[in-house]
């Protein structure tokens, strides 16, 4: 019998009910996330072998190779060479082809994939509605549409050669939705980890009235218990698998410039007692900047011991050099959103960051504003170093291979999956990307490197695999129906749109 992705979520949402209804104690599916992932590698039985690939390999032992096999199996690496003979493999020619490292994505929101277009950066008053449409949105969502958010947002992901993402899941508010949205997030195949914001106790809905100040407390007011018991039972209900190609993370309330640090702290601490593998944070300069005793920013937790290994921040773009410091030396990472960040008053600090030693990566962050071809993101990295004196001279000393780094190596190590993925070395998981180089416009001469930063664009992944599950092939996602999914996202999209604007803000 198969089971479409409508029945597999309906299931879910008649988990939880029976979960909440028993105290949390009952599984939140009859589908346990291991058994549901692992439908996504059927090939993992059988090896791949990628045969005559130009490989940009990141690893910086490996370089540049022309010409050569990699072997998947068991959803790893296990070798690579020129002119292999392996028995009962599926077998890949890539000749003329190059095969680069799956990207990763340190920062997307991606539930907000629903609303694509609705605001965009490039116009500006629109734009600055931002929180307003959150506020309006979020609470006229369906947890069926953060189901379908989820899931094609992660496919989204999958097809421009993003194989991990840091979804800051900050919409789902809440226990019904953010499970929606997790569960979608797990049925795309895509890497990385889910950060479940505890925050939002919204109480209003369409047709609602309420004062657009008090819409705002809901939204930034600190996390309640029920808010840490969802996390616990995300974790232990979706992400409890050690093997999940997604893994469970927290991201910290909108406590910014607003909660004293008595309360930062007691969140941070309840939040590190869910053992989360991210703690994911934004960090923007607050002005005017609040008096002592409220979270300010990165010296304020520094001095309060609440950094650490699981700290990741997003943006971060006023941090000091000693924050950059601070944040380095208790093992923390950075994600700079360079597209996003590109029109505010400060440029992305990514370069300086990863030049003092702090691991630092890149992502999209507002994918209902900007666009979905990750290639663009990648070549934003270099553009908005342009807009400093200080980071335009760092970018003077890269090469293409370094700015490339944000996306796959570097990017990898800023979200805790250094040693497992961003790289073509033997040992890794077999996240990796297939760039066609037929088309017109795709540079013939240079490096790999100079070829794929400069030239490559989302047209041209002609193959993406996700520890070792092929996932896209021939330049098509593989078992997605993109015309039913499009005509599912644009009823949702409509019916969101007529509920928003039912709710009187005054």
């Amino acid at each position: 019998m198969t089971i479409t992705r409508k029945e597999l979520f309906r299931l879910g949402i008649a988990g939880l009910a029976t979960a909440a209804a028993t105290g949390g104690s009952a599984a939140a599916s009859p589908a346990k996330p291991a058994e549901a992932k692992k439908t996504h590698n059927p090939q993992q039985s059988r090896a791949t072998l990628i045969r005559n690939a130009d490989i940009l390999t990141m690893d910086t032992k490996l370089g540049e190779m022309t010409g050569m096999d990699v072997l998947i199996k068991d959803g790893n690496i296990a070798a690579i060479a020129k002119g292999m003979k392996v028995d009962d493999a599926e077998i890949i020619d890539a000749t003329g082809k190059i095969l680069m490292p799956g990207m990763i994505d340190g920062h997307r929101h991606v539930w907000q994939i629903m609303n694509a277009g609705i605001l965009v950066k490039t116009h500006a008053a629109k734009y600055e509605h931002y929180q307003t449409w959150k506020e309006r949105t979020v609470v006229c969502m369906t947890p069926e549409d953060f189901h379908l958010a989820g899931y094609v947002g992660g496919l989204l992901a999958i097809d421009s050669g993003v194989t991990s993402v840091v979804d800051y899941a900050h919409g789902q508010h809440n226990r019904e939705k953010a499970f929606a949205g997790a569960r979608g997030l797990i049925e795309s195949g895509v890497g990385g980890v889910f950060c479940y914001q505890i925050a939002h106790s919204t109480t209003y809905g369409p047709g609602d009235t309420i004062s657009l100040a008090e819409a705002s407390a809901q939204r930034l007011a600190p996390p309640t218990e029920e808010h840490y018991e969802t996390a616990r039972m995300l974790r232990d209900e979706l992400f409890s698998s050690s093997d999940s190609l997604l893994r469970f993370g927290i991201a910290s309330s909108n406590g910014l410039g607003r909660h004293t640090m008595r309360q930062t702290k007691t969140e941070f601490d309840r939040a590190r007692a869910l053992e989360p593998f991210l703690i994911a944070l934004h960090i923007h300069k607050q002005n005017p900047v609040p008096p002592e005793g409220i979270y300010r920013n990165i010296s304020d937790l520094y001095k309060a011991g609440l950094l650490g290994p699981e700290i990741h921040v997003s943006h971060g773009v006023q941090m000091t050099d000693e924050e950059i410091i601070m944040l380095r030396d208790t093992g923390g990472m950075l994600c700079a959103t360079v597209m996003g960040e590109f029109p505010y008053v400060e440029p992305a600090i990514h370069g300086k960051a990863r030049k003092m030693g702090l691991p630092s990566g890149i992502g999209i962050d507002v994918n209902l504003a900007l666009t979905q071809d990750y290639f663009e993101h990648v070549r934003a990295a270099l553009w908005n170093m342009q807009r400093s004196e200080e980071y335009a001279r760092i970018a003077r000393e890269y090469e293409p291979t370094d700015l490339l780094d944000f996306a796959t190596n570097s990017g990898a190590k800023a979200i805790r999956m250094g040693d497992t993925t961003g790289t073509i070395s033997v040992g890794k998981q077999a996240d990796l990307v297939l760039l066609s180089t037929s088309r017109y416009g795709f540079a013939l001469a240079g490096t790999l490197a100079d070829r794929v930063f400069s030239f490559a664009n989302l047209s041209d992944v002609d193959s993406v695999w996700v520890r070792g599950t092929l996932r896209k092939q021939n330049g098509k996602m593989l078992n997605v129906d993109w015309d039913k999914l499009k005509k599912d996202m644009r009823e949702a999209q409509a019916r969101i749109v007529r509920d928003a604007a039912t709710i009187n803000f005054t």
